[in-house]
Order: structure tokens, then C-alpha cells, then sequence
């Protein structure tokens, strides 16, 4: 699963694996890096504003592999071996909203969780959050989001506090490190 030289197949998309003090020790295939026991890789998450101050909250495709159909913040992803977090965000902000970000702020810099989904999939990961503002239309990619809405963000924190089966765990734990 490890390998040194950050190249991958064809088709294939890296995480970068890390040890438990959050330093790089290789990559892995993202596809197989998710199972039952996934070692702890990078990862971000990202919550994006509109203008007037309004959270984007994306419903993850039914074909997502962890916690599909789930309403979760604007978007996630890993960053690929030697790309810089900031571009990370940049990049699938881009694929998954076919938006670009005006500004980008990292509001959570150690921010760490391990969840289990209903399918037994572990996500384990180091997952810096920032907080980016955009001033263009969501135009989402079906492969990665089934709906969006854009909440007011007390309005989100009292949903996701109703209504946490609904959510994905980390949102809940993000909106509570926030203090949202």
C-alpha cells in the first residue's frame, strides 16, 4: 500500500499517510486507504460563505464510498503528495462546486477525528478546516454532491444538533470546536 515515490497507476488518486505525531510516512491509493482498518492520512475540510454571511451544506452523492447521502459541510478532500493544503482546497472546491474561492482562512489547524460509518468504513484522519468565502454559483458535481442548501449558520448548528443522524460526524464536531 505504501509507496515512496508519490507517482501513481493511471486512475489512481494518493492520500498522504501519516504517523501518529501527524509527520508523512508515504502514500496510498485513496480507494484502497478506505476500509476497516484505515491508517491515519491528510485530509481538509472545507465550509464555504456566500456574501451574505450564509454556510454552503452539501448532501454527499448516494455513490460516495463513506457516509453517502449525508448532509456534511461544503466540501472534503485529501490533498495529493506535495501539493499544499491551500491548493487542495482551491482544486476540489473547483471539482466538486465548480466554484472558485475568493479567500481561503484556516479556522481549525489540528483538528483530528476517526468516525465509522453504518458500512463499517473507517475515516481516520488529520483534517485541518478552513473557511473559505465565494462569490460565484455552486455549480456541483453529481459524482461527489446529490443537494446543496445555503443555511444560516445558527440555523445549521440547531440542525445538526436535532438532527445528528443526518449529519456527517465530523460537521458536529467541527461546529462544536467552532463554538457555531
Amino acid at each position: 500500500m505504501n509507496t515512496t515515490e508519490g507517482r501513481a497507476k493511471p486512475g489512481t488518486e494518493l492520500v498522504v499517510l501519516l504517523d501518529e505525531s501527524g509527520a508523512p510516512i508515504g502514500t496510498a491509493d485513496k480507494v484502497l486507504v478506505h476500509g476497516a482498518n484505515t491508517p491515519l492520512h491528510l485530509a481538509f475540510s472545507c465550509h464555504v460563505y456566500d456574501s451574505l454571511g450564509r454556510v454552503l451544506v452539501t448532501r454527499r452523492a448516494l455513490g460516495k464510498l463513506t457516509w453517502p447521502g449525508v448532509w456534511t459541510n461544503s466540501f472534503c478532500g485529501h490533498p495529493l503528495p506535495g501539493e499544499s493544503l491551500e491548493a487542495a482546497v482551491r482544486r476540489r472546491a473547483a471539482f466538486e462546486l465548480g466554484m472558485s474561492l475568493d479567500s481561503i482562512e484556516l479556522v481549525l489547524p489540528d483538528f483530528r477525528y476517526r468516525a465509522i460509518d453504518a458500512s463499517g468504513i473507517v475515516e481516520n484522519e488529520i483534517c485541518p478546516v478552513y473557511r473559505a468565502v465565494a462569490s460565484g454559483p455552486v455549480l456541483a458535481n453529481p459524482q461527489e454532491v446529490g443537494d446543496f442548501v445555503w443555511f444560516e449558520p445558527h440555523r445549521l448548528h440547531s440542525a445538526v444538533t436535532d438532527a445528528p443522524f443526518a449529519f456527517s460526524p465530523w460537521l458536529g464536531w467541527q461546529l462544536e470546536q467552532l463554538g457555531a
